[in-house]
């Protein structure tokens, strides 16, 4: 099965839009929030077009992910 580029960046921006929520909502923590996750991943106050910027851009991808996973091993 082959996944087609603009296939995957909706796949990233789905994922992307997830993480924040997880970020946000599930660990609610202002310093995972502020000093990691808006500084290192998702800008806040993101929208349609910051997602998809990100998950266009692979170093951008792998940075939010990175970002995501230290936000999961502060919680």
């Amino acid at each position: 099965m082959t996944v087609t580029r603009k296939e995957l960046i909706e796949v990233r921006k789905n994922l992307l839009k997830e993480m924040d929520d997880y970020v946000r909502n599930k660990i609610g923590d202002d310093f995972v929030y502020y000093d990691v996750w808006a500084s290192e991943g998702v800008p806040d106050g993101a929208d349609e077009l910051d997602y998809h910027e990100i998950a266009e851009q692979d170093d951008l991808w792998l940075d939010c992910v990175k970002a995501f996973a230290k936000c999961c091993r502060m919680e």
